[in-house]
């Protein structure tokens, strides 16, 4: 059995890897150490946050893990199961991969457990637009509005939706 200063070093340990991107090192030793201690929400904590950490730089535009990310987020939800933010990130690697119904329906999981989340509704017009139904983006681009009226990127959506939906009446 560890003793408690062994394992805040191995935490530690595993933080200074996750910092230097080492994240399969860092997983390694708090997968261990969460399987030695199940019940131990420090290690929990550790490990759900590197996990965060790594689905988010997999998930990352240059990096292009969207996949892998998909199953790092995965991983989160059976260890937190109302954690929206892993539902909204598998929802993002989903629409990185164009799986578009996917998307949506890990974007509406993350609605559920927090229906004020403005990232997420931003997310779901974008994945509305996408799909071309149009209406249903502008909804979600003023849903997220109403939680910030000064939202840059779905004032910016709204906008521009709001242009597209216009030119598509004029050439009906």
């Amino acid at each position: 059995m560890k003793s408690s200063n062994n394992i805040k070093d191995l935490i530690e340990k595993a933080q200074i890897l996750k910092n230097q991107e080492n994240f399969q090192q860092a997983l390694e030793i708090l997968d261990e150490l969460y399987k030695s201690y199940p019940n131990s929400e420090e290690i929990k904590s550790a490990l759900i946050k590197t996990l965060f950490d790594y689905g988010g730089y997999l998930n990352d535009y240059y990096t292009l893990g969207y996949e892998k990310a998909k199953q790092i987020f995965k991983r989160i939800t059976k260890l937190s199961p109302n954690n929206y933010r892993a539902f909204y990130n598998i929802g993002i690697a989903c629409f990185n991969l164009g799986q578009l119904e996917m998307a949506m329906i890990h974007l509406k999981k993350a609605l559920k457990i927090k229906p004020d989340y403005k990232y997420c509704l931003y997310n779901l017009g974008l994945v509305y637009e996408d799909m071309e139904k149009y209406e249903d983006a502008l909804k979600f681009y003023e849903k997220a509005l109403k939680i910030d009226p000064n939202f840059i990127y779905a004032l910016t959506a709204r906008s521009e939706m709001r242009r597209k939906l216009d030119r598509l009446k004029y050439l009906d």
